[in-house]
């Protein structure tokens, strides 16, 4: 008891020398980045021949920022800055200067040698942008929003800025129906869409995550997120509602799809870094082109963290890489991969005294068991479509991957390594039934995973005798169909199907339990969607979905667990009023049969059915900038979720999630390149178990941010939790000693970096 309590004191002697160090370290590494961006500077100040401009709104007089101004012959190109103003360097002479922004008309016109010595000032007309030309790719396949039946929002990467940037509960904060906790606010996190999967104590389930439209959830429907670098993803589709019909079993939430690397530019490059409280930092570089034929993105990150908490501190490294290229224009290629490797302490969960008493903290098991995480993961993905025509069109698509970890001392020292992989192959025809409009999608798809699992004695954070010796294999095997009938034009009928084979295989290798088994289950859905009114949709739909238990549950119930069934119907309404604002509005009713509840027995975790649960809620989402210069986003969510004709806790509701839970935002841009603003989310109390007889209470987290763009060159700040509110960012629900809270971060200070050229 002695060798731990000394223990104990010299980690915390060690976290209070590491941020006394913080300052000294942030100002060496902004130092860094302040040299490169005069470089940069330097680099293009000494350039002969450059042109440079000015773009404004003709309607508001105001910049326009965002703008892709390209000169053809040249090659080169830049984005407008916040003040509207663009720099490119110029080769030879005449040559012709686009300009293109989404809501403006382009532009396109022949310039000489002599627009070197003036700054040009080009004026767009703005030409509004309704929903159906918004596209949709997380819908397999595309589809333009005007013909979603079902409830879809798209995040554009400006959605995240005022924020870190970097964990999950910052990227969706304003998509309602979206619950995250983010572990120990390090890259981990729980992603619950209308109340999937909040029970998992790790990763996520009962949601299908993709990145670029390629699986990152693996085929027995559990999805390792700390892989996603948000600090590079270009924009987030959310689809919310069971979407098994089109992915099969994994997808009872609905389904996530993270857009990285579509850049236009000819050539750019990107340095950034990110610095702050609790020692966190984080830092990248990207390089991105393209040419009529194809286009290239890399990126490379790290990020490390001392932690709020006591053994909460590590980091993480990334890698990603897209390719895209086209032979003809009737066909494509695209290959992407990623590397993702975390090391990371874990300080466990607290009872309510400690985690009133002191948040900051480290559990006893925690700090006896040595708990970490030391995990890799890799994966390769490629696609190839071919158009047949112009009424048929075939998409083949693949991936493989790798993920490992070969040390991972929690109540017991966890190895595993595993490998996945898959393919999927689908056929688009566009033809006419009755003289209508209609397209049809029919595919199959094939994934598999397979490996070994390895189970020590943890001793004080050491491997002891093995416990267990497990071999894992999960079959994935699924046929779909889906036809999308335009029985006017404004008017479109979407019905689809999905019929999935699962097949577990098991062995104990120094036991008795191995065991196979095997699932199956046919997940329907129908939806309209109408548009009476242009940039007015009205939608509605019924869908299924269908989540058979993974291996580890079964095993933790003696292999007497039942699938989960969801049945959902929703109907709602998107408006959207020109580049002004956008809303939506949805209301469901979802009834879940033999949703798996876990539960703890000492450090074990126990599964069980459910009954049923019934999953009640509204969904509704503003975003509007009505007011010059001024963005306003809001989101709410109202979620009443309960147990039904369940025998031990009929009538309580479901823990986990608040039942109502209200995000806001605004943000001011002050001509010349400076902005401002503030985030607030607050959230209504809920219980963390099914006896309903403990609760995290209400809570509000209130930030403020603020940056500079001076051409190549962007500063931020940002303050988060700006009152040093108390409140877990994980929850562990059911948990037999009561140990429920996994605190977050208190107030932070954080300064940010960015040169792009």
């Amino acid at each position: 008891m002695l060798s731990i309590s000394m223990q104990h004191l010299m980690s915390r002697h060690c976290y209070i020398r590491k941020q006394s160090n913080l300052y000294n370290n942030l100002w060496q590494t902004m130092r860094y980045y302040i040299l490169i961006a005069l470089f940069f500077i330097i680099v293009s100040s000494v350039q002969s021949q450059t042109i440079t401009g000015r773009v404004i709104d003709t309607e508001t007089n105001q910049p326009v920022y965002g703008a892709n101004v390209i000169l053809v012959n040249a090659g080169t190109g830049d984005v407008t800055y916040r003040d509207g103003v663009f720099s490119i360097h110029a080769s030879a002479f005449p040559d012709t200067l686009r300009i293109s922004y989404v809501g403006y008309r382009s532009y396109s016109d022949i310039i000489d040698d002599t627009a070197v010595d003036e700054d040009l000032t080009i004026l767009l007309t703005p030409e509004p942008v309704q929903f159906g030309d918004i596209v949709v790719t997380s819908l397999r396949p595309e589809q333009q929003m005007r013909h979603v039946s079902t409830s879809v929002d798209v995040l554009e990467a400006e959605a995240m800025q005022g924020t870190r940037s970097h964990y999950m509960d910052d990227a969706l904060q304003f998509v309602p129906g979206v619950h995250v906790h983010s572990r120990h606010n390090q890259d981990e996190a729980r992603i619950s869409i209308r109340g999937s999967g909040i029970r998992t104590n790790w990763g996520v389930r009962g949601i299908n995550v993709l990145i670029n439209g390629i699986p990152l959830t693996d085929p027995d429907g559990l999805t390792d997120i700390d892989a996603v670098d948000l600090g590079i993803v270009d924009r987030v589709e959310v689809l919310r509602g069971p979407a098994s019909a089109l992915y099969g079993s994994g997808a009872v939430g609905g389904a996530v799809n993270f857009i990285f690397g579509e850049h236009h530019q000819p050539f750019g490059v990107a340095v950034s870094s990110i610095a702050g409280s609790y020692g966190f930092q984080r830092h990248g570089f990207s390089l991105h082109g393209a040419r009529d034929s194809y286009s290239y993105f890399l990126s490379a990150s790290y990020h490390e963290k001392e932690g709020y908490r006591e053994r909460s501190g590590g980091n993480s490294q990334r890698v990603f890489g897209r390719f895209t290229f086209a032979p003809d224009d009737r066909s494509g290629l695209e290959l992407l991969a990623f590397w993702r490797a975390i090391d990371f302490e874990l300080p466990g969960s607290l009872t309510r005294d400690g985690f009133e008493a002191d948040p900051r903290a480290a559990s006893d098991g925690s700090i006896n068991g040595q708990w970490h995480k030391d995990k890799t993961r890799s994966r390769l993905g490629v696609r190839y479509r071919r158009y047949l025509g112009d009424q048929v069109d075939i998409t083949v698509s693949g991936f493989y991957g790798e993920h490992a970890t070969p040390y991972h001392p929690i109540f017991m020292v966890l190895e595993e390594d595993f490998r996945s992989s898959g393919i999927d192959g689908r056929i688009a025809i566009d033809h006419r039934v009755a003289e209508r409009s209609n397209k049809l999608i029919a595919g199959a798809e094939r994934q598999y995973i397979t490996g070994g699992a390895r189970y020590y004695v943890n001793e004080q954070g050491q491997r002891g005798d093995l416990g267990r010796n497990e071999q894992i294999g999960v079959g994935k095997t699924g046929v779909y169909l889906q036809d999308e009938f335009f029985i006017h034009p404004r008017l479109t009928l979407t019905i689809g199907g999905r019929y999935d084979h699962l097949s577990y295989d098991f062995s104990d290798l120094i036991g008795d339990d191995s065991f196979t088994d095997s699932f199956d289950r046919f997940t329907p859905s129908v939806g309209f969607a109408y548009e009476p009114a242009t940039g007015v949709i009205v939608h509605s739909n019924y869908s299924e979905g269908f989540e058979p238990p993974a291996i580890t549950e079964l095993r933790g119930a003696d292999f007497q667990l039942r699938p989960i069934r969801a049945r959902n119907f929703e109907a709602g309404i998107r408006t959207s009023f020109g580049q002004h604002t956008e809303t939506a509005l949805s209301a469901y009713t979802m009834n879940i049969d033999n949703d798996i509840i876990p539960y703890t027995v000492g450090f074990q975790t126990r599964y069980r059915n459910a009954a049923q649960t019934r999953h009640n809620g509204i969904e509704a989402s503003v975003r509007s900038n009505i007011i010059r210069n001024m963005q306003l986003r809001a989101a709410y969510t109202y979620s009443d979720f309960r147990f039904v004709d369940d025998e031990d806790h009929d009538g309580n509701r479901v823990p986990g999630i608040p039942e109502h839970r209200l995000t806001g935002g605004v943000r001011y841009d002050i001509p010349g390149g400076l902005y401002i603003g503030s985030n607030v989310v607050w959230n209504d109390s809920y219980y963390v178990n099914d006896g309903n007889t403990d609760m995290h209470d209400a809570y509000t987290l209130v930030s403020l941010f603020a940056g500079y763009r001076w051409r190549v060159v962007s500063l931020s700040i940002s303050i988060e939790n700006m009152f040093d509110e108390r409140y877990a960012s994980y929850v562990r629900i059911n948990e037999a000693r009561q140990r429920y809270f996994e605190p977050g971060d208190g107030r932070g200070v954080f300064f940010g970096v960015e040169v792009k050229y």
